[in-house]
C-alpha cells in the first residue's frame, strides 16, 4: 500500500509539473489546437496517479458514496488520455487520405470505447467493497465488469501500438533534434504501456475460461509498468519545449565561458590597440557581467575579431626568434604539439605588446601569418582560447623571451 502510495505520488508530480510547463505555453497561445490536446491528454494522464492512490481512492469513493467510482475515473482519464494522444497525431499525420481516415477510426474506437466503460460499469455491481488494488483480479468475473475492463484493457494495447508506431515512424521524418528526441522518448513510453496492456488483456481473456495464473502481474507488474510509461510521455511530450530552452542555457554558458578565458587577452591587445574595437560601449566593465548580456554570442565573436585584428596589428613588433625560444623550452618540458602552438602565438603577442611598449622600432616583418581556421570562426575561438590559456603563463612564457 506504502509504495504505491509513493510511487503513484512521485508520478503525480512529475506528470502535473508536465501540465502546467504546457499550460504556460496554452495560456500564450490559446487558440492552439495543438497544445489543447496535449495539454487534455497530459491532465487525463496525470489524473490517474492522483485518483489510484491507495489514500486518495478511498477519500473519493466516501466523498462520491459510490463504492470503487475512483476505478472508472482512473480508467476512464486514461482512455481520454489515449483518445487525445491519438487525436494529437492525426493532426501531425500525413495528407494522404488514407492515412487520415485510419487514424480517425483510431479516435472514434477510443471514444466509442470510453462510452461503452462507463455504461458498463454502471450495469455491474462492484458494491462488495473497496479494491483500490486488485480491482481487475477480484472483478475480472463479474458480469459487465469484465466486458468493462478487457474494453479497457484493449483499448490501451491499440492506443499503446498507435502511439510507438506513429511517434517512431514520425521521430524519422521530422527535423528538429529535440522533437525527434522526445518522440523516440515517447514511443519508449508506449512500449512500458504494452508491459501494462498485454498482460492485462491475457489475463482477462484467460479469466473467461478459467483463473488466469498472472493475477500478480496484473496486480502489481503491470501498474509498475505504467508507471514507467507515464514518466516517459511527461518527459517526451514536453521535451521540445525544455529541450530548446536547455540547449540555450548549455550555449549562453559556453560562451560565457569563452568570454571570460578570451577576455585578458583581447584587454591586452585592446589597450594596446584600441582603434580594433568596434563598440566600445558594448563590453561590460567586468567580465562577470557578459553572462546577462542579451546578446552573449555577438559579444564573444566581437572578442574574437577584435583580438584576431590586434594580432594584426601587432604583427610588425614580433620577433620570430620568439616563436624559436619557446619551441625549445616546450621541447625541453615535454608539452604537447597543440600546447605548444598556443604558447608560441602567447609569447610572440607578450614580447610584441613588450617591444610596443618600450618604443621598439618596427624592425620585423609584417606579412600576414596563415589562416589555421580556414575562416571558420567557431574553430578560431577555440584555438584563440587556447592561446589566451597560454597568455595567462606568464613564468613560462618569460622563460621563453630569455632564452
Amino acid at each position: 500500500m506504502l509504495l504505491f502510495n509513493l510511487v503513484y505520488g512521485v508520478l503525480a508530480v512529475i506528470s502535473w509539473s508536465a501540465f502546467v510547463y504546457k499550460l504556460r505555453d496554452l495560456l500564450r497561445d490559446r487558440g492552439n489546437p495543438d497544445l489543447r490536446l496535449l495539454c487534455l491528454a497530459i491532465a487525463t494522464f496525470a489524473t490517474p496517479f492522483v485518483v489510484a492512490a491507495p489514500w486518495v481512492y478511498v477519500r473519493i469513493d466516501r466523498l462520491l458514496g459510490i463504492t470503487n467510482i475512483a476505478t472508472l475515473i482512473t480508467y476512464t482519464s486514461v482512455a481520454i488520455c489515449l483518445a487525445s494522444f491519438l487525436a494529437l497525431l492525426v493532426r501531425w499525420s500525413s495528407a494522404q487520405d488514407r492515412v487520415r481516415l485510419w487514424h480517425r477510426v483510431l479516435v472514434a474506437y477510443a471514444v466509442t470505447s470510453v462510452g461503452s466503460m462507463i455504461t458498463l460499469f454502471v450495469l455491474g455491481d462492484v458494491s462488495d467493497g473497496e479494491h483500490h488494488v486488485d480491482f481487475d483480479v477480484h472483478y475480472a468475473e463479474t458480469p459487465y465488469i469484465t466486458q468493462f475492463l478487457l474494453i479497457y484493457a484493449l483499448l490501451f494495447v491499440v492506443g499503446m501500438t498507435g502511439l510507438m508506431n506513429m511517434c517512431w515512424r514520425y521521430a524519422k521524418a521530422v527535423d528538429r533534434p529535440w522533437l525527434r528526441r522526445g518522440l523516440r522518448v515517447v514511443a519508449a513510453g508506449a512500449v512500458f504501456g504494452l508491459g501494462y496492456g498485454i498482460p492485462k488483456v491475457v489475463s482477462l481473456t484467460w479469466d473467461l475460461v478459467g483463473t488466469s495464473p498472472l493475477h500478480f502481474v496484473s496486480v502489481v507488474v503491470a501498474p509498475m509498468s505504467a508507471s514507467v510509461s507515464a514518466w516517459l510521455f511527461a518527459v517526451g511530450f514536453t521535451m521540445p519545449a525544455w529541450g530548446v530552452g536547455l540547449d540555450s542555457a548549455r550555449a549562453r554558458i559556453i560562451h560565457y565561458r569563452a568570454y571570460r578565458r578570451l577576455h585578458p587577452l583581447w584587454a591586452a591587445l585592446t589597450e594596446a590597440f584600441p582603434e580594433v574595437v568596434l563598440f566600445p560601449d558594448l563590453h561590460p566593465k567586468s567580465p562577470r557581467r557578459a553572462f546577462t548580456d542579451d546578446d552573449l554570442s555577438f559579444l564573444v565573436g566581437r572578442l574574437t575579431v577584435e583580438i584576431l585584428d590586434g594580432q594584426l596589428a601587432l604583427l610588425p613588433y614580433i620577433d620570430p626568434a620568439v616563436a624559436r625560444n619557446m619551441r625549445e623550452v616546450s621541447a625541453a618540458k615535454g608539452i604537447s604539439a597543440d600546447e605548444t602552438e598556443a604558447l608560441v602565438e602567447a609569447a610572440q603577442i607578450r614580447a610584441g605588446l613588450q617591444a610596443l611598449k618600450e618604443g621598439g622600432d618596427i624592425r620585423h616583418a609584417a606579412a600576414v601569418p596563415p589562416d589555421p581556421a580556414a575562416g571558420d570562426m567557431r574553430v578560431e575561438r577555440k584555438r584563440l582560447m587556447r592561446v589566451a590559456d597560454a597568455f595567462r603563463r606568464r613564468d613560462l612564457l618569460a622563460e621563453a623571451a630569455r632564452a
